[in-house]
């Protein structure tokens, strides 16, 4: 299907990638993960023969339909299209309908193999489940960039991760690849193991060589010649040929393949002495909580709260008033907060970086910790060495995201709220972004459309569903397994249901004494108005 031979993409400053020899088949069903930057994007755009600026072969054998993230193109959608995601051609709507729109577009033919960016950007959980289960209807295959694991480990069977200018193949899903490359990773510390024993033994072995040559006595100035000859003719000719074995030592210590040292992350923990910690049990909530745009009601009469300690995913559909709710709590809008709560606020929306200054000065401005462990912080995030000491103006949106989030963590706040805190993040800041989270030891609250990210770190959930807010202590798995074994049970609690009437209905059509019957018509008509209801 796609075949691809010594494929190399440079930039003016660098190489971005060197791929020797990768194909894929029709049917393959592929994530190609990565860092921001790496060149995903690029590449698919090669494939898709948008970006001809390389050297080497890349051959696709069979149609392709693609969706690239931040496409403007002005597409010829049919009005079935528009029917199909039940959508007026004539109206406005927002990006997560966008999106379903060109997605269900390009997914109506099933003949094509497809090339996807990032296709779950503004979708929220329940449309990211109706387009898993479109990804896994269709015969033919996919390649597709995203950062959503959860997404990834439900739709592929193949990863290909580009790192450091190189592709390596993982044959299995998400968790298979964070299997595998743990493997991986114990395997070249091994090697590097034997690299520096090997490469300690070769220089011991050369230093004690060395000692050896040394200990002979070069041949004296006032020496006869005679005498010269028989001194070379014993120690000077071991001299020579210890000062070979030196060489041979020193160029086999030379020919060894170099190994890496593998990266070791130190843990740390984000912690606030005792005196600032905030012991209230319950920290937001609000009894009567209403709010409506214009015609459209977001809450009516709904109460909720936060407690202490708690960590807390905000889910809901697209539209259903997440963000709402995170303002109404910043500005305090019928809603209680505790009076010692400090609150530190993330959007990708909130400009909180000076430009004119550094990563490590934005961040050190407002950093409770010293320098070094608001280094290592920035380093989790990504920005190892100089990077940190990059001005603002010069990153990317993804870099800023990284700054801000870095920002937040190490201020003196005792009360986090983050809006989509994953979006621009690739797959290793995320996952980064968990262990700071984990590490972090004051309460949050987070909206996110990653489902994996909640799993990883809500202990409590908050649900907006018809107009009302519900809570459950747990994650979301644990939520819908829950969600499962309720409509499990209204389920057999329906086929009683059923089994009763039909009995009562049985028995009525017996002759049976008036007082039974009076019971029994009194019982079958409550069961049938429960069973309406």
């Amino acid at each position: 299907m796609i075949y691809i031979q010594n494929l190399r993409k440079t930039l003016p400053y660098r190489k971005l990638f060197e791929i020797e020899n990768l194909s894929i088949n029709d049917t393959d069903r592929v994530a190609l993960i990565g860092d921001n930057g790496a060149g995903k994007t690029t590449l698919l755009k090669i494939i898709l023969g948008i970006d001809n600026e390389y050297t080497g072969e890349v051959n696709v054998d069979g149609k392709l339909g693609y969706l690239l993230n931040y496409d403007n193109r002005d597409k010829d959608i049919s009005g079935e299209i528009y029917s199909r995601a039940k959508l007026n051609p004539n109206e406005r709507y927002s990006p997560g309908e966008y999106q379903r729109l060109k997605l269900i577009d390009l997914l109506y033919d099933k003949f094509k193999f497809i090339l996807m960016d990032e296709p779950t950007s503004h979708l929220d959980i329940r449309q990211k489940d109706e387009l898993i289960e479109r990804l896994n209807s269709r015969e033919k295959g996919y390649l597709l960039i995203s950062h959503d694991r959860d997404f990834i480990n439900k739709t592929c069977n193949k990863i290909f991760e580009l790192f450091d200018g190189k592709i390596e193949e993982y044959n299995g899903d998400y968790k298979f690849y964070l299997e595998e490359r743990e493997k991986r990773n114990k395997f070249k510390e091994k090697e590097y193991i034997k690299y520096e024993k090997e490469k300690r033994r070769l220089k011991n072995l050369a230093i004690n060589i060395k000692n050896q040559s040394s200990r002979i006595k070069t041949v004296p100035k006032r020496m006869g010649n005679s005498e010269a000859r028989l001194h070379k003719m014993g120690g000077q000719e071991n001299k020579k040929r210890l000062d070979k074995q030196v060489k041979a030592v020193e160029s086999r210590i030379n020919q060894l393949d170099i190994k890496e040292k593998p990266k070791e992350e130190v843990e740390i923990k984000l912690s606030v002495p005792d005196s600032k910690r905030i012991h209230s049990k319950i920290l937001i909530k609000s009894e009567n909580l209403n709010k409506r745009f214009k015609n459209k009601v977001l809450f009516e009469k709904t109460k909720f709260i936060i407690k202490n300690n708690s960590k807390v995913a905000l889910i809901g559909d697209n539209g259903t008033g997440k963000s709402t709710l995170l303002n109404m709590i910043l500005e305090k809008e019928n809603i209680w907060v505790h009076p010692n709560l400090k609150l530190g606020y993330f959007s990708q929306m909130n400009d909180i970086l000076e430009n004119n200054k550094s990563v490590l000065e934005n961040t050190l401005n407002t950093s409770i910790y010293d320098e070094t462990m608001t280094r290592i912080v920035l380093a989790r995030l990504g920005f190892k060495n100089n990077d940190s000491l990059k001005n603002i103006d010069v990153l990317s949106d993804g870099e800023k995201a990284k700054v801000k989030l870095a920002k937040i963590l190490t201020s003196d706040f005792n009360y986090l709220i983050f809006d989509e805190p994953t979006n621009f993040l690739d797959i290793r800041a995320i996952e980064s972004l968990e262990d700071l989270l984990k590490s972090y030891d004051r309460p949050f609250i987070f909206v996110t459309h990653d489902e994996e990210f909640i799993n990883n770190i809500a202990n409590t959930l908050l649900i907006i569903e018809n107009k009302s807010i519900i809570s459950f202590d747990g994650n979301l798995t644990q939520y819908r397994k829950r969600k499962n074994r309720t409509d499990k049970n209204n389920g057999e609690d329906e086929l009683l249901l059923d089994f009763r009437i039909s009995s009562i209905s049985s028995r009525l059509a017996m002759d049976i004494p008036k007082e039974e019957r009076k019971k029994l018509e009194d019982e079958y008509k409550k069961l049938i108005s429960k069973k309406k209801n």
